[in-house]
């Protein structure tokens, strides 16, 4: 998907209205991986860990932890404590034989910094352990390139007495870009994006990128939820800001629409709704709606970004 040809677009085929790029605030990595992983948190198990996918009861969903890890935070140990830099937590998968496993789960989005990933990890897994007497699934996902020294697990020897740990490794430098693209998983569509993400910062070559993934997500079977979701993600982790880009994006979005392979809101709608929802007024929920449904938006949609009840956006179809 990344390899231009002859439909991609070129810098000459673009004309910026005014010379400038859309200003936009730093990209919430902590955010955009949580929210991921509780959309496609299954997915993401059947990538990383099949045999616990395998055992977990699907039809329900998964339970973020956020108390107790909250609760193992509660120490005077600064080490420990959780830095914008990290997101760190804890899930409770429900098994088909009705027990349930706790799954820990870092993500570290900072790069060469942010101390050893292994010994965190252990030190999670002790805290844990101390405080419930549970020893939890480990995952630890890697977006950004480590030091090439860091070792992959941790273990301490000392006068005669060893530790070692392993745990559950997604590292997005080391996945295949083939196996992604090819792959049944619809989490290996945002994997792949985050993977473009980490190692093109250039708008153009992020614009092709989302117009080819437009045309992926249209030969998969995926359910259209899906497919909205996943293009949401992937526009989110590749995070385009040119203006002129953006507009273009948009029209090929109309195009979609107008052929009936509409996926969900378009960028430039999102922005007008948004700013009339900031407004805070029923007014503005309505215009919103209004527009929304004259631009073929499903109405289930309407009902998630407006939160006005379904029966009121049906009555203004009439």
């Amino acid at each position: 998907m990344t390899k231009t040809n002859k439909t991609d677009i070129q810098q000459d085929d673009i004309e910026k209205p005014n010379g400038d790029s859309i200003k936009t605030e730093r990209f919430d990595h902590d955010g955009f991986w949580k929210d991921l992983i509780d959309r496609f948190f299954y997915p993401l198990l059947k990538r990383t860990i099949p045999e616990l996918y395998e055992d977990a009861d699907r039809e329900t969903k998964q339970r973020p932890l956020d108390k107790e890890f909250t609760d193992i935070l509660n120490t005077a140990d600064p080490t420990i404590h959780t830095s914008p830099h990290f997101a760190d937590y804890v899930m409770e998968v429900p098994l088909k034989n009705g027990e349930a496993e706790w799954i820990l789960l870092h993500l570290e989005a900072q790069g060469h910094g942010g101390g050893n990933i292994s010994e965190r990890m252990h030190h999670y897994k002790c805290l844990i352990y101390a405080h419930y007497r549970r020893e939890p699934v480990a995952l630890a996902i890697i977006t950004d390139k480590r030091p090439a020294n860091e070792p992959a697990y941790y273990s301490h020897e000392h006068y005669g007495t060893e530790s070692v740990y392993r745990y559950n490794r997604l590292v997005l430098s080391e996945l295949d870009d083939d196996e992604m693209i090819e792959s049944d998983n619809p989490i290996e569509i945002v994997l792949y994006a985050a993977k473009f993400a980490m190692q093109t910062k250039e708008e153009l070559k992020k614009f092709n990128f989302l117009r080819k993934t437009i045309e992926l997500l249209g030969e998969r079977g995926w359910s259209l939820n899906e497919k909205r979701d996943l293009l949401l993600f992937t526009e989110r982790i590749v995070n385009m800001k040119d203006e002129a880009l953006v507009t273009k994006y948009s029209e090929i979005l109309r195009q979609y629409k107008e052929e009936g392979k509409n996926m969900y809101i378009p960028i430039a709608l999102r922005d007008q709704a948004d700013d009339l929802l900031a407004r805070g007024r029923k007014e503005g929920r309505l215009e919103v709606a209004r527009n929304l449904l004259t631009n073929g938006i499903p109405t289930d949609i309407i009902v998630k970004s407006t939160g006005l009840p379904l029966d009121q956006i049906q009555s203004m179809m009439n």
